[in-house]
Parts: structure tokens; sequence; C-alpha cells
């Protein structure tokens, strides 16, 4: 039975290098550190899994752990510190999957009193007027189909969102000359991947494009308003001449400058006529995208929750789960998606920790433009403290500009 209180987050991804290392978040966990050290005096933190991406830093072979701590050696010295008081615990993710059965990386660890546990599922027990309370956690990949392993204790290799990322998206964001790549492309890995190619096409159009090209857009819709009017009055007055307006058609005809002027309406009103055929086929692309799984940012993240949901409920109303625990409290991380959700009269509670890493929010915009996709940061954590009067369980935000 555990009297601590116990907190947890999830997925920080520290990990990388140049353009694919895109952790911002150290003076925050310092501080969320100090603030734990400061209010509490027996505690454990919970780490769910991804606290590493050593995805992106494969290439420093067995050193991985070392070169990241090294390399954000602050935080670590936190954590010693931190842990010489408190217990730290770390459970392995899909992008940190070796911690589980490599022991190097989890010596490398213990050094900086971070216990790495090898398990799939953490279990904390908390005791209450007779009564036990277990709070049940595992990171969450083993419910995507992406990045599951058969078992958990297989070979990192053996998932396909390791291929992805090694092979699609890594590759991305090291493309071109590293002097002239572009910031954004780093934002790549913030991504859902059948979001992938509607975001490049906003970061395309907003980012890339050239001014002139964009510069023409509003000139062009202006004469399309000019041309097809003229257009309509062109045909018209082919079947239909009115005394009254032969002297202005004999000037369209013969001034070189109206013709010019015709010329220029003309061949604006076909490029705006393609430009429309093109929106048409970008809607049934899209639609097409839709059919075969392909779905934006917001349907993506509907679909991917409800999952979780479904998963916790099975873990939360019996005890035919894998553990054979009348569970009370489940938790999980991976989706970088933040979610409470809890059942008042059977007192029971899930939640799903989020991230403190980089999000992207999709926003539409008028006239049928590609979307904006804004970054922001909500970074989560999960609160379970015991008292008399049960067990207090609260998700919080931490403070980030």
């Amino acid at each position: 039975m555990s009297h601590k209180t116990t907190v947890l987050i999830s997925d920080t991804h520290i990990g990388g290098e140049e353009l694919i290392e895109d952790f911002s978040c150290e003076q925050e966990l310092i501080s969320f550190l100090d603030h734990l050290d400061k209010n509490y005096k027996e505690l454990e933190l919970i780490i769910l899994g991804d606290f590493f991406d050593l995805w992106k830093v494969e290439e420093r072979g067995k050193e991985r752990v070392n070169y990241i701590i090294k390399k954000w050696q602050k935080l670590f010295d936190k954590f010693k510190e931190f842990g010489k008081k408190h217990e730290v615990t770390l459970l392995g993710g899909n992008h940190d999957h070796e911690l589980v059965y490599e022991k190097k990386f989890q010596d490398d660890l213990a050094k900086y009193n971070i216990k790495v546990v090898s398990d799939q599922f953490f279990v904390r027990e908390f005791h209450h007027n007779n009564k036990k309370v277990t709070l049940v956690g595992e990171h969450g990949s083993q419910i995507d189909p992406n990045c599951s392993f058969d078992t958990w204790d297989m070979a990192t290799n053996s998932s396909m969102a390791y291929h992805v990322n090694r092979n699609f998206v890594f590759k991305i964001m090291q493309m071109g000359i590293k002097e002239d790549r572009p910031e954004w492309v780093k934002d790549t890995d913030n991504m859902e991947i059948d979001t992938i190619p509607f975001w490049f096409l906003s970061k395309y159009f907003y980012n890339e494009l050239g001014p002139i090209l964009k510069g023409i857009l509003i000139p062009m819709l202006i004469l399309f308003g000019l041309a097809l009017p003229y257009f309509i009055f062109d045909i018209a007055t082919d079947f239909y001449r009115p005394n009254f307006l032969v002297p202005l058609i004999n000037i369209f005809d013969t001034n070189i400058y109206f013709k010019i002027l015709i010329f220029i309406l003309y061949f604006d009103m076909v490029l705006v006529v393609i430009f429309f055929f093109l929106a048409l086929l970008r809607k049934d692309f899209q639609k097409k995208l839709h059919k075969y799984g392909f779905h934006d940012m917001s349907e993506t993240l509907y679909i991917k929750h409800q999952t979780y949901m479904k998963r916790a409920k099975k873990f939360l109303q019996d005890n035919k789960n894998p553990l054979n625990k009348d569970i009370d409290i489940f938790v999980n991380g991976h989706t970088h998606c933040t979610g409470y959700y809890d059942d008042v009269v059977e007192e029971k509670v899930y939640v799903d920790t989020g991230s403190w890493k980089q999000l992207m929010q999709r926003l539409k915009t008028r006239f049928r433009f590609p979307s904006v996709y804004y970054p922001y940061y909500k970074l989560t954590y999960l609160i379970c403290d015991p008292s008399e009067k049960g067990v207090l369980v609260e998700l919080k935000e931490w403070p980030k500009d």
C-alpha cells in the first residue's frame, strides 16, 4: 500500500540532432521538479514512456542515453538531485522502447536516480477507510496498431511506426541543404502521419510559394469579376447588336488597347476556371483519402480518443483485464491528447496524461485556402494524492509561454 503522492507525466520526447531536436521544455520541467520537491514530502514521479526519442539519435548506438543526458545536463542534474529525496520511475514507450530491454540504458539512467521499469504496466495501491484504491497505467502504444509490438519485450524495430519515422518522417526533416532548410520542417514530427500531406500543402502555400504567385491571386479574382460580365456581353452581341451599342463594339474590336485588355481578361478567366477545376479535383482527392482512412486532424484525434476510451472502460469495468485486478484509476499517455473522464457513481477515473511536446491546432480558413496549423503547448500532469477523505485525482497544467 502506498501513502505517497503519485505524480504522472508522459511524452516529453527528449532527443535529436539539428532540426530534428524539438524538445523545448527544459526550463519548465526543471521548475516543475522544484515545485514538486517544495510542496510534497513523500512523492513518486512516474514518467509514462516516450521520455526520450531514441529513434532520432540512433546513430549514437549504445551511447544514445548518455548523449541525450549530456546535451540536457542541467535537466538531468536536477533529476539526480530530485531523485535523492523522491522516487522517479520511468516506463518505456514506443520511441524509447529499448529502455525495456537494454540494461546499459537502464544503468545510465540509474546514475541520475531514474529507475526504469521493464513491464508494460505499473500498479500502485492506496489505502482508504479499509478500502483499496488501485491505480494502473501504461504508455499506451500497444493500443495503436501502428506502434504496437506482438509482445512488450520485442525489439524496437518490430514496430511499423519505427520504420515510418526512420525512413519517412526523419528523412523529410533532414532534406535539403542544412543552411537553407526551412525551420518549419522540424514540425513534421508533431503531425499525425495521415495529416502530413495537408500540412505540407499548407506550409508550401504560406511559407514557400513565391510572392509574385501569391500577389497575383487577388488581382486574378478581380479581373475574373470583370471578365465574366464582358464574356456574357461578347456572346450576347454576336447574336443581337442594337444600333446604340455598335459604336462601343467597334471600339472594342478595333482599338489596340481594348484588344490587349480583353485578351488579359480572357486569359485570366481561363486561369481562374482552371483554378476552380483544380479546387474541385482537390476536394474529390480529399474524399478519396477519407474513404481510404486518411482523415483531417480533428477526425484522427476523435477516432484515437474513442479507441483509448474503449480500452480504459475494459480495464475499469471488470477484472478480466490483463492484470486480473479490480482497477479504480486507469492512466495512459502516447496520444498527446489530454483527457480526464470519471464515473462519479462507480468512483472510476480514466486519464490521458497528454504530453510535454509541441502540439498543432488546425485552423480553417475562408475561400478554400489551405488550413493554417498553429503550434501550442499544453504541459499536463496528473496528481493522485491519498488523504483521509480518499484519493484526490487531479489533472493539472504547468504554465509555458
